[in-house]
């Protein structure tokens, strides 16, 4: 079987919709997530009070996004952001093969409020279209905009985002809050099986920005046309969010004005 049908029958055996269980199988992951994280690492979280003021607001989605250096950065930092309803816990985008390439994966992340995106499937696929809905109805969405884990020797991200933010931001019209995250890449390295520990993760949230006409106006404006519309906006309000995150990997990572 070539890789595209074993993508989409891994997003296949997604079936959202809530059952009694995942609840409790989303209480064992956070659980988990927090011992991996707090006790046998050691975790350091900035500008927190943003993420929790977005959230006690309410009636806004919220979009969160974040550089992307393990597998597992989601649920392992999210997770410490301390949401205890199951409500409340973010959905967050999640690669078809990696998370629903078997039953009992796509039964344990669909559980954990993943949603399957097929690689290369475009924007038009079920599970884009489920989180702008979500965002649509006030509530909250991680993605790692880069489309994967970062290559870099250092762990540095890419030089752009795909265009799956922008559009997220152009028509659902979130709250967007941007967070960097260093030292993950010694937690949990490229073809680890399992976390280490006795390492130091630093998480820094950024400013949020309300993805209002304002900011998207001004966002086409500074790419050379503010009446720009569909994919060249979606590519505009990516390099927005990008250099945004940007600001932060300058702040965070010792290597970030480093030559690649």
């Amino acid at each position: 079987m070539s890789r595209d049908m074993r993508e989409r029958a891994a997003a296949a055996r997604w079936k959202p919709g809530r059952k009694w269980y995942h609840p409790f199988l989303a209480a064992m992951v956070i659980r988990t997530s927090k011992f991996v994280m707090t006790t046998m690492n050691t975790l350091t979280i900035e500008g927190l009070e943003r993420f929790v003021q977005l959230r006690q607001g309410r009636g806004r989605g919220l979009l969160t996004y974040s550089n992307h250096v393990s597998l597992f950065d989601d649920p392992l930092l999210p997770s410490n952001f301390t949401l205890p309803r199951y409500e409340e816990i973010r959905w967050v985008a999640a690669d078809a093969l990696n998370f629903f390439g078997n039953r009992p994966k796509a039964w344990l992340f669909t559980a954990g409020k993943a949603v399957p995106i097929v690689r290369g499937g475009g924007l038009d696929q079920p599970g884009f279209h489920f989180l702008r809905d979500r965002l649509a109805t006030g509530e909250w969405v991680h993605i790692f905009p880069e489309g994967g884990r970062t290559r870099d020797p250092q762990a540095r991200m890419g030089d752009s985002f795909k265009p799956g933010i922008g559009r997220l931001m152009a028509e659902a019209r979130p709250v967007l809050l941007p967070f960097y995250h260093y030292g993950m890449h010694e937690v949990l390295p490229v073809g680890a099986k399992l976390p280490r520990r006795g390492r130091t993760v630093r998480v820094v949230l950024g400013e949020a920005v309300d993805c209002d006409d304002a900011y998207v106006t001004a966002a086409a404006q500074r790419a050379g046309d503010a009446a720009l519309e569909g994919p060249a906006l979606w590519e505009a309000l990516a390099a927005a969010a990008h250099d945004a995150l940007r600001r932060l990997e300058i702040e965070v990572h010792p290597a970030a004005g480093g030559a690649r």
